[in-house]
């Protein structure tokens, strides 16, 4: 049962990277009369906004055909990530701050607030190892229904830990931005601490 574990964290930096690969691929469109720092900041609340209440429709308008990595979890895993990431951003908040832009370049701080994912999930993952009475469950979905069913079982437990927990974490990320055919994009090597961050500090190296 250790590989099913395992393989739950490969889940998870999925759904992390795919979620703050969303942001990084949401370009904040040129056009009409409004300020660089008015669209930029539309944008950005277009798509911080659709975490706070995700849907299917909202992740389809937001990620168009990129849905694919968040669809191999259900093919793969039998993980609902819509589900998931309703219980993952259920207490998620957000204020966009300062915007400078200068000519194509610009910076923005956002400070995002979420649960404390690092302590959830290494307080969940390690009770439910140690537990006897899990572990024969867990065992015998996995006879009766194979990886799939174990994932569902140790996901659901994910979830009732996730929901419980009281402990946020706040960051402020600054990240900079790249205006390219009139559209502005995330910086990529500032997505790693805007992931981190979402996930209530998660240091995704660690999974």
């Amino acid at each position: 049962m250790s590989k099913t574990f395992r393989r739950v964290t490969t889940i998870l930096v999925t759904l992390a990277m795919s979620v703050g690969l969303c942001i990084g691929l949401a370009a904040c469109s040129g056009g009409g009369a409004t300020s660089e720092e008015d669209q930029i900041r539309a944008e950005l609340d277009k798509t911080l906004g659709t975490l706070k209440n995700p849907t299917e429709e909202s992740l389809k308008a937001l990620l168009g055909d990129d849905m694919s990595s968040l669809d191999s979890l259900a093919e793969q895993y039998g993980i609902d990530p819509i589900e998931m990431l309703q219980h993952f951003f259920a207490k998620f908040n957000y204020t966009i701050g300062d915007i400078t832009v200068d000519g194509d370049n610009a910076n923005a701080q956002v400070t995002v607030e979420n649960v404390d994912f690092q302590k959830v999930l290494n307080g969940s993952m390690t009770d439910l190892q140690k537990d006897p009475d899990f572990a024969a469950k867990l065992a015998s979905e996995y006879a009766s229904g194979g990886e799939k069913a174990a994932y569902k079982l140790i996901f659901e437990k994910m979830y009732e830990a996730i929901d419980a927990a009281e402990d946020t974490v706040t960051n402020t990320v600054d990240f900079k931005l790249t205006k390219t055919d009139g559209q502005w994009n995330i910086n990529e090597e500032d997505l790693g601490n805007l992931i981190s961050s979402l996930y209530g500090g998660l240091d995704l190296s660690s999974l």
